[in-house]
């Protein structure tokens, strides 16, 4: 199905708030993804652009008033949870020629990959080229840019940078 469909769709729904209007969102959402796990959870308010590219796992959860953009590749795990206003971005504009206006030069995609079990706090922000790990946690307003993080770290900032590791120990 077309993503131009989809906003038309997402329009109608974007905005059915509590339980309802999850319901809604994951039945109606469900053909324009490239792929769309089991018991998704989107909130209201959430907006998402070129869902033809993104991979959505088993048991997402995403904030409301979140932002994702899909072209160029987004892949996000199963068990990850996504906190509100959550900004997920694939594009980026040009601005390499100065003989040009930056509004001229068009835009550049580059994937995004999340991982399984990753957990983002609040208003946290990721571009293009990053990858998220297995385990990690993204505290509030962390900003990641063509970054890649391991498995089980604990990153916050702006830019992002790593806190700690988790571990099975108690510290």
């Amino acid at each position: 199905m077309s993503d131009k469909l989809f906003f038309v769709v997402q329009g109608f729904l974007k905005y059915n708030a509590f339980s309802f209007g999850v319901k809604l969102r994951r039945v109606f959402y469900r053909p324009f993804f490239k792929s769309f796990g089991r018991n998704i959870q989107i909130q209201d308010g959430v907006t998402i652009k070129y869902p033809s590219e993104i991979e959505l796992g088993d048991n997402i959860k995403i904030g409301q008033q979140s932002f994702f953009v899909g072209k160029g590749g987004l892949k996000i795990g199963s068990n990850t949870m996504i906190g509100a206003g959550t900004k997920i971005i694939t594009s980026s504009h040009n601005f390499e020629s100065i003989n040009q206006p930056m509004t001229q030069q068009g835009l550049s995609f580059e994937s995004i990959v999340i991982e399984e079990d990753v957990w983002f706090g609040f208003d946290v922000k990721v571009f293009g080229g990053s990858v998220i790990r297995k385990g990690c946690i993204l505290g509030t307003n962390s900003l990641v840019n063509k970054k890649e993080f391991a498995s089980y770290s604990i990153i916050g900032g702006t830019p992002a940078k790593l806190i700690r590791m988790r571990t099975d120990e108690k510290n």
